[in-house]
């Protein structure tokens, strides 16, 4: 579901690995007046994570939400890729032998694979683990595809522009903290170039790169092959 602010009649829809973590965050401290920090639930250490499930689109009650104002926040999809791996697969080891060692076992997979192995075997890596499926959906699956569903739809790059205009609406002077800190950065542009092409024929699906040309503007140099049939499976599997 979006995170929602019922006083202000306010819905806002977003995907993981796309600043959800700060959005919820800011949404608490516009919510509450005060600004989120973890706390602990019968010892359990909860983040701004557990604020809100955003769960699919389509699992939305969207009838109850007729009322409200609604708004989506986008990434580029080649970054959010990136930071998936780096935060799954780098920082959580979702692929390791603890998390996900008979099902790596039963797809002949390595464990904590590098970046080319994990992009190499993607479809296979996704069926390994749960969390990491959800986490390398396509945006449309938590936004829908339709622009026109929502008010107004801001990229993570200009997040500025989204804490104005919710502080500005409601009142309020929250702030957007940066979370999520800490994993590894990768710079496409320093990748290889095998390894630059696999990427952005798994991400050129991504409705973000519809919805703001801009996205695609640095990677428009790059002539993909037709989509043969196993690039339809990895579609499929993260459409």
């Amino acid at each position: 579901m979006p995170y929602i602010l019922p006083s202000q009649r306010m819905a806002f829809f977003f995907s993981p690995k796309s600043g959800g973590t700060s959005l919820r965050a800011f949404l608490f401290h516009v919510e509450n007046g005060i600004a989120f920090r973890p706390f602990l639930v019968q010892g359990k250490p909860m983040d701004a994570n557990a604020l809100v499930a955003n769960y699919r689109f389509n699992r939305t009650d969207h009838a109850g939400l007729s009322q409200y104002r609604r708004f989506a926040l986008l990434r580029d999809p080649v970054k959010r890729f990136l930071s998936g791996y780096a935060n799954r697969v780098l920082h959580y080891r979702e692929l390791s032998i603890e998390a996900a060692g008979q099902a790596l076992l039963q797809e002949g997979l390595p464990p904590d694979p590098d970046l080319a192995t994990f992009v190499e075997n993607y479809v296979a890596y996704l069926r390994c683990s749960q969390p990491m499926a959800r986490h390398f959906l396509k945006q449309q699956k938590f936004i829908g595809t339709d622009p026109g569903y929502f008010e107004h739809i801001f990229k993570l790059e200009e997040l500025e522009i989204l804490t104005s205009f919710v502080n500005t609406t409601c009142g309020t002077k929250a702030q957007m903290p940066w979370l999520q800190k800490g994993t590894p950065k990768f710079d496409f542009f320093a990748l290889e170039e095998d390894l630059q092409f696999q990427i952005l024929d798994i991400c050129r699906h991504d409705i973000a790169f519809d919805i703001f040309p801009e996205y695609w503007a640095p990677y428009a140099d790059w002539i993909l092959p037709d989509v043969t049939p196993a690039q339809s499976e990895i579609a499929r599997v993260g459409a």
